[in-house]
């Protein structure tokens, strides 16, 4: 039961993870491809994280912590650059 939920879990991501690719490559604004950049990037690591539930991994939480300060820090200082239109 508890992998049947989790392999689900993986194939809505993969899903969303598609469409944001898809949005990325058609969308012409930038702001919404910094958003859609941010949800690829939040959707592959989600999918990793549910990986390492089925696939043992020494070095799997310390790759959770340093995307969490990739998520967090570097996506927001970018897209206040983007909205902001490189003046400070």
């Amino acid at each position: 039961m508890f992998v049947s939920i989790i392999t689900g879990c993986i194939a809505v991501m993969a899903a969303c993870l598609l469409v944001g690719l898809g949005a990325l490559i058609w969308t012409r604004d930038e702001l919404s491809r910094v958003v859609m950049a941010d949800l690829v990037f939040y959707a592959m690591v989600a999918i990793y994280l549910l990986w390492t539930l089925f696939n043992s991994s020494m070095i799997s939480y310390e790759i959770a912590i340093l995307a969490g300060l990739v998520c967090g820090a570097i996506p927001t200082l970018s897209m206040a650059r983007i909205i902001s239109r490189g003046r400070r």
